[in-house]
């Protein structure tokens, strides 16, 4: 498909031009063999489920599948997955060297800012069907859950001639549940970045500075230390704001009897280790804090017990929640204790939103990697709460973050 402005068509190009086509870096990156891969077990599940084509749309579902990573998600891009032939990349024309620098093995169809996004999608959707010889109406996969497909977009789609359409939003995200080696890698280098970064906040948490300077001490630090810009900005609350749980900072100054909260994740190749803490500035605080303070503690070690090959979401939650419900002597009402994650754009570094919680019967396998949390804010129990990173081993778990 030529492009609409016929100045970034790199769909006539071979793979290897298409690498050369601007310097290589230093970024963290994956062989072309691991996406070739990855494509190869996602076709092997559309071919299960009767798919002939596949739509991916959420951001990092594309970066995982072909290895782009760009801010430009703000448009609406797609990466079209025949059964057979190469991947086709559809977004914004402009677009097109950071693709040919950054992907491997997908051809580039780029349209105009003047372009319906919903017509490049189509023809590409049209010519991938086609390619394949398959009679309509085509069965073509999407993903319902993905933020990244505006309703405009989705109406167009959904009711154009000689398709129908199937979600398959879990079975793309699953894909990437279980990490490699090299992805843990990633993900252990993020978590020492998170943690040099977590340091320099809470030093910076002192009686006489404000929130807005301890954002940017972290801020600092983090690039500094070879950090990657992170999905979601560092979360820092004082007293005041404890319980406003996705407020970050404010120019207020924090007083010598304050407690901060800094929660926070660093980003290598896109790959995130959030963590957070809890500080209090003053002397020891009410005895309903210390009390707060021991139950989270408590249901923490529970948690990590419990985070265990072959449990599930809901054991995990509810082995939290019985621990800190035991330690409090009183019902407590939270509605998850830690969300999977791993690759992370804007809006947020979990890429969705599989949670531990009631009610998720999702198994834990080795290769996971959890936030995991332990949190009691501001309210009639008191106030204590800290998070890590963990990775699911064959035999327990391993927390990623070091911060004492």
């Amino acid at each position: 498909m030529p492009s609409p402005t016929g100045t970034a068509d790199w769909a006539g190009t071979t793979h290897a031009q298409r690498r050369t086509a601007g310097p290589l870096t230093d970024e963290p990156r994956f062989p072309p063999q691991e996406y070739e891969q990855r494509v190869a077990v996602i076709r092997g599940a559309m071919e299960r489920h009767g798919l002939d084509v596949l739509l991916v749309t959420a951001p990092e579902d594309i970066h995982y599948l072909c290895g782009l990573d760009h801010q430009d998600h703000f448009a609406v891009t797609g990466l079209v997955v025949p059964l057979d032939g190469e991947p086709v990349l559809v977004e914004r024309a402009m677009e097109a060297a950071t693709a040919a620098a950054q992907t491997d093995g997908v051809r580039h169809c780029g349209y105009g800012d003047a372009t319906d996004p919903a017509d490049a999608l189509l023809a590409a959707l049209t010519q991938a069907i086609g390619d394949a010889h398959r009679a309509p109406p085509a069965a073509v996969g999407y993903q319902a859950d993905s933020l990244s497909l505006p309703p405009a977009v989705w109406d167009r789609l959904r009711t154009a001639g000689g398709l129908t359409w199937k979600d398959f939003g879990a079975q793309v995200s699953a894909r990437h549940f279980v990490h490699t080696e090299r992805e843990i890698a990633l993900i252990r280098d993020a978590a020492r970045l998170s943690d040099t970064a977590m340091a320099a906040g809470l030093a910076a948490a002192t009686a006489g500075a404000r929130e807005n300077e301890i954002a940017a001490t972290v801020y600092d630090t983090m690039l500094r230390a070879g950090g990657d810009l992170p999905a979601f900005a560092p979360l820092v609350r004082g007293t005041d704001r404890l319980d406003q749980e996705h407020l970050t900072w404010s120019r207020r100054t924090l007083g010598p009897r304050d407690t901060v909260f800094l929660e926070l994740s660093a980003a290598r190749g896109r790959y995130h280790a959030p963590l957070a803490r809890l500080r209090r500035l003053g002397p020891a605080g009410a005895v309903r804090d210390t009390r707060a303070a021991d139950a989270s503690r408590t249901a923490m070690s529970a948690l990590r017990t419990a985070l265990h090959p072959g449990n599930t979401a809901e054991q995990v939650f509810r082995a939290w929640h019985s621990a800190i419900e035991s330690a409090l002597g009183e019902p407590y009402e939270r509605h998850h204790c830690g969300y999977l994650i791993g690759i992370g754009f804007p809006p947020g570094w979990m890429g969705g939103s599989r949670t531990l919680r009631p009610g998720n019967t999702m198994e834990l396998r080795a290769g996971m990697t959890f936030h995991i949390q332990s949190w009691l804010l501001g309210g009639e129990f008191g106030s204590h709460a800290y998070s890590d990173t963990a990775l699911v081993t064959d035999d327990g778990c391993e927390i990623l973050t070091r911060t004492p």
